[in-house]
């Protein structure tokens, strides 16, 4: 919000103020809302709501569509800004705006109108258009693996397993596919994306879980090896936005130039 703790503090006390009723209680160690800060937070909500739907009405109606479009740090430092400037010379009536999240996008509560995805669910009332297939294989510096090779997972032990926040039980599946029953490293090191997991195994700090295709073209480029064979897995890479959208054909173009990036890292296929 660009404003200070102690700023946003007096504000909710004018806010109590005005309205007469305490919002909150002022525990030791937090706050919470009271009965009437609750009611009061539904009413905000829905105004906010109403708000981004009719600004929305209102930029559909009176300036080129807006695509706000959300994807992971890697898709968007990897495979969609370099290319950007192709996008708006192809479609210059379409604004597309990327944002970076790791978190699932709430369609109901976000002014979001696509994201680029990775899973295997089939979300209710969403358009779910393939962008790929994907394989998982484990990932490192050469100059990692050369220091210390890895000959059976026993060799695991000497080095340090990289994590991302949701990895936990991709290593048991890794373990699993490789014929053991875990894999142990002697240290972990857990990253917050995708992105910053295999930034860490490309400067030599561990083995990750790198995702194929997106990974291709580290590889290609030498920025990682391969340490193990691909695994074949169910998850797929969508591209993700509600049915029956007032920009879905704005939608469906930026749809097709996603899917042309992938295809071009499929391209560079390492196995």
């Amino acid at each position: 919000m660009s404003i200070t703790a102690s700023a946003v503090s007096q504000q909710v006390k004018q806010l109590e103020a005005y309205l007469d009723t305490q919002l909150f209680l002022r525990l030791t160690r937090k706050v919470v809302l009271t009965e009437s800060g609750i009611v009061f937070q539904q009413v905000a909500e829905n105004t906010l709501a109403s708000y981004q739907s009719g600004y929305d009405a209102f930029q559909q109606q009176f300036s080129k569509p807006t695509i706000r479009l959300s994807v992971i740090p890697f898709v968007a430092f990897e495979l969609i800004i370099p290319h950007l400037h192709e996008f708006r010379a192809l479609h210059p009536d379409i604004d597309l705006r990327v944002e970076t999240s790791m978190a699932l996008i709430d369609f109901e509560k976000e002014p979001v109108d696509a994201a680029v995805r990775f899973g295997d669910e089939n979300l209710q009332g969403m358009e779910m258009l393939l962008l790929s297939n994907c394989q998982s294989s484990l990932v490192a510096s050469h100059s990692l693996l050369a220091s210390q090779p890895i000959k059976s997972v026993k060799d695991f032990e000497g080095h340090t397993l990289i994590h991302t926040r949701s990895s936990e039980d991709d290593w048991q599946k890794v373990a699993k596919s490789m014929g053991a029953q875990r894999i142990t490293g002697k240290n972990v090191l857990v990253m917050d994306s995708f992105l910053g997991a295999m930034k860490a195994a490309e400067e030599g700090l561990g083995i990750a879980i790198g995702l194929f295709p997106l990974c291709n073209k580290w590889v290609k480029l030498g920025r990682l090896a391969t340490v193990s064979e691909p695994i074949e897995i169910p998850y797929k890479n969508f591209f993700v936005f509600r049915k029956n959208d007032k920009k879905q054909e704005q939608l469906e173009r930026c749809y097709l130039w996603i899917k042309k990036q992938y295809e071009a890292l499929e391209k560079h296929n390492v196995y």
